[in-house]
C-alpha cells in the first residue's frame, strides 16, 4: 500500500474544518481538488472514511482511527515546513537557554541533547547561572528561556511553569562529618542561594562562596568544608563514599527547589520552548512513574 501524503493532510483538514469546502478555503484549493484528493486516499486504504449525507460529513469509525493516527505526522509535519520558514528568512537560528546548576538534572541534559537532534540546524545556546541571574539575562533580551527557581528577590517581570522539584541538602566528606565539631566547618557557598538559605545563620562561620558547583565538589571531597548542593549531583558521590548527607544536626536541614521554566512577559510561546517543556514534563512523567513502580 502507497499512500500519499498531500491526500492525509487533504483528509486532516477537512475534519479539522467540519467540510469540504472549508479545507479546501484554509488550503488555498478548489473544493473539487480536496474532494479527488480524499476519495484517492480511501481508494488507497480500501475502506471509506466519511459518511457524505447532505452536504455534511461524518467520519465512519475506520475514520476515527486513521485521523488519531494521522494527526501526529500531519502535526510534524507542519512544525517542519514553520522551521523551515524561519530558515528561510536568516542564515542561522540560534535558541538561547540559561539552566540554574541546582536543577541541571540529567533529564534536562538528555533534553538538551535531544533538542540538537530534533532541531539539528538550529544554534543552541546555554549558559549555566544562577536563576536571578538569568532573570536579568531574560529581562536584559540575553536569552530566550530560563530553567532554575524564579521565586527568588527580583524586579523583574516573567512568565512561569513549575515543571518537577529538586531536594537539596548539606553535605560533606564523611571523615569531616564524623570526626570534626560541626562548629569548625567551613560552608562552601554557591552564588543564588541567598534566596534559599538563611545566611545570617552562617554568620559565624568561615565561608567561601563560587560561581561553579564542581570547584565546591572537590573541596568538599578535600573535606575543605560543607555544601548545599542538589541531590543530583550528590547521589553518585554518595554511591561512593565522598559525600555523606548531614541527617544529624538540626542547623543543616534540607530543601525543596521548584525547577520552572520562566520566559520574558509579552513573548510568544513559541515552538522551540513549546518542545523543551513537552519534553521535560515527559521526563518528569516518565520518573515519577518509575519511583512510584519500585515503591511497589
Amino acid at each position: 500500500m502507497k499512500l500519499q501524503f498531500e491526500n492525509i493532510i487533504s483528509f486532516v483538514a477537512v475534519v479539522e474544518t467540519g467540510s469540504f469546502s472549508s479545507a479546501a478555503r484554509k488550503m488555498g484549493k478548489s473544493q473539487s481538488t480536496v474532494s479527488t484528493a480524499v476519495q484517492n486516499l480511501e481508494s488507497d486504504l480500501g475502506f471509506i472514511l466519511f459518511i457524505r449525507e447532505s452536504g455534511k460529513v461524518t467520519l465512519t469509525d475506520k475514520g476515527k482511527r486513521f485521523y488519531h493516527l494521522s494527526t501526529p505526522i500531519v502535526s510534524k509535519y507542519r512544525d517542519l515546513l514553520s522551521v523551515a520558514g524561519q530558515m528561510s528568512k536568516a542564515e542561522n537560528i540560534v535558541f538561547r537557554i540559561g539552566v540554574d546548576p541546582l536543577v541541571f538534572t540529567e533529564s534536562v541534559k538528555k533534553t538538551l541533547f535531544d533538542f540538537s537532534e530534533a532541531f539539528p540546524n538550529i544554534d543552541l545556546v546555554v549558559v549555566t547561572k544562577p536563576s536571578f541571574v538569568l532573570s536579568n539575562y531574560i529581562n536584559e533580551g540575553r536569552i530566550d528561556l530560563a530553567l532554575g527557581n524564579p521565586y527568588h528577590k527580583t524586579n523583574n517581570e516573567f512568565n512561569t511553569d513549575e515543571l518537577f522539584q529538586v531536594n537539596c541538602w548539606w553535605v560533606g566528606h564523611p571523615d569531616l562529618i564524623q570526626f570534626s565539631e560541626s562548629s569548625s566547618w567551613r560552608v562552601l557557598l554557591m552564588d543564588g542561594v541567598d534566596d534559599l538559605l538563611n545566611l545570617s545563620d552562617f554568620a559565624a562561620r568561615g565561608s567561601w562562596r563560587f560561581d561553579d558547583i564542581s570547584t565546591i565538589v572537590e573541596l568538599c571531597k578535600e573535606r575543605k568544608g560543607i555544601a548545599f548542593l542538589p541531590e543530583h549531583v550528590i547521589a553518585p558521590l554518595s554511591d561512593s563514599n565522598q559525600l555523606a548527607t548531614i541527617t544529624n544536626n538540626t542547623e543543616f536541614f534540607g530543601r525543596k527547589v521548584v525547577a520552572s521554566l520562566f520566559w520574558p512577559v509579552h513573548s510568544e510561546f513559541g515552538l522551540y520552548n513549546q518542545w523543551i517543556k513537552n519534553k521535560l514534563k515527559t521526563a518528569v512523567g516518565v520518573q515519577r512513574s518509575f519511583v512510584a513502580d519500585l515503591a511497589n
